[in-house]
């Protein structure tokens, strides 16, 4: 009786395990058939986890004290807040050892991205060795720094355009190479390539008119004259460092020659125009801007020896700069140089770009290195770029 009834319990319990084995089976399709049914959830939630992501990224300005500056501060500003990115702004005052103070601040902010507009290229290695060492990936803006991609217009480009249109402008009025002379006003400190523009400016000048022509590279820092045709002031790429040293300098230039001016940024265009102003030289001398300010518009527009101005659209920076930021965190691989839209603008063709304001209504196509940015979804959030929906 006892082994009978051992035998019977066994069974039993064979009987029952199998039956919930069964069950185990069916409810387990069931799941898989309602999510099969709803392929999208998974997607939503995803989709739902992506929205809620944010980044955060830290932007060290090259200053907070020009227009052309500013202008481009707060157009970081908000295209961050357009494209859903929180920031921290630091300002390094043109200086070296605050950009390096501000970079060991950033550093600590921890933040996914670091964007770096110093103004220095001299401590170039030592920001660099900041942001190795804390593995925060880094776009640098104008001015490189190494190992980091480099946010930038093409200087070269951008003097070049703006040489052909003045000096047609200067051909036009009857000034010739005997008469004229090219007045650049530099920033030997923002080092190379950001000088480029005036250089090449020269360059371009020079064979347009006939002046005395020299290579790109003897042109250099250190470079102050070039026979009656080139004069070289240094400056801290300010309204008031330019204005001094244009102040400083204009009286050797023979009041009877007409006058080029041509410098690095509209904040120091507009410096060494007032030292022309101050100096009664205006009647003679034709200037161009860089940068597409509100100033260097206004001169543009008003002031009839003002004739050309370089716009790089510099308050539209922001929404690249994040384009890029998202894509470097996406894993992409960005060019050695990624570069903003830029046109020279002159008084027929700037209501093209403006349409009486200073916001511009349309910016130029995307270049073809630039195309990688699309990807982002970033650019598409501002509705401005030509032939991108």
């Amino acid at each position: 009786m006892k082994f009978y009834s051992k035998k019977l319990f066994v069974l039993t319990l064979i009987v029952l395990m199998s039956l919930l084995a069964a069950c185990g089976e069916n409810s387990n399709p069931a799941s898989s058939d309602k999510n099969s049914e709803n392929p999208e959830s998974e997607n939503n939630d995803a989709e739902k986890q992506t929205e809620q992501e944010e980044y955060f990224f830290t932007f060290a300005n090259v200053t907070e004290s020009g227009p052309l500056f500013v202008e481009l501060g707060e157009g970081v500003k908000e295209a961050a807040e357009v494209a859903g990115i929180k920031l921290k702004t630091y300002d390094n005052k043109f200086d070296g050892p605050t950009a390096l103070q501000n970079s060991k601040l950033m550093v600590q902010d921890k933040p996914d991205l670091i964007i770096e507009y110093n103004g220095v290229e001299g401590v170039g290695k030592s920001l660099e060795a900041v942001f190795k060492k804390a593995g925060i990936p880094t776009i640098a803006v104008n001015i490189p720094v190494p190992g980091s991609p480099l946010f930038n217009l093409s200087n070269e480009e951008i003097g070049i355009d703006t040489g052909k249109v003045v000096a047609e402008v200067a051909k036009e009025k009857g000034w010739t190479a005997d008469n004229t002379t090219v007045l650049l006003v530099q920033s030997s400190k923002g080092g190379w390539e950001i000088n480029n523009s005036v250089r090449y400016f020269y360059v371009t000048v020079a064979e347009e008119t006939g002046m005395q022509e020299v290579k790109p590279e003897d042109i250099t820092p250190m470079t102050t004259k070039i026979g009656e045709h080139f004069i070289q002031v240094d400056s801290e790429a300010t309204l008031e460092s330019s204005y001094q040293a244009v102040k400083n300098v204009i009286q050797t230039i023979p009041k009877d020659r007409n006058i080029l001016l041509y410098s690095i940024n509209d904040d120091s265009s507009l410096g060494a125009w007032r030292a022309i102003e101050d100096a009664n030289r205006t009647e003679k001398t034709l200037v161009a801007g860089l940068g597409g300010s509100k100033q260097g518009l206004d001169e543009l527009r008003n002031n009839e020896n003002w004739v050309a101005e370089g716009s790089f659209f510099m308050g539209s920076w922001g929404q690249y700069i994040m384009a890029m930021g998202v894509a470097i965190l996406n894993g992409a691989e960005p060019p050695e140089v990624t570069f903003s839209p830029q046109v020279v603008l002159t008084k027929k063709n700037v209501e093209e770009y403006y349409n009486g304001g200073y916001e511009p209504v349309v910016l130029p196509e995307l270049p073809e290195q630039n195309q990688y940015l699309i990807e982002t979804g970033v650019l598409q959030k501002f509705n401005n770029i030509e032939g991108l929906e």
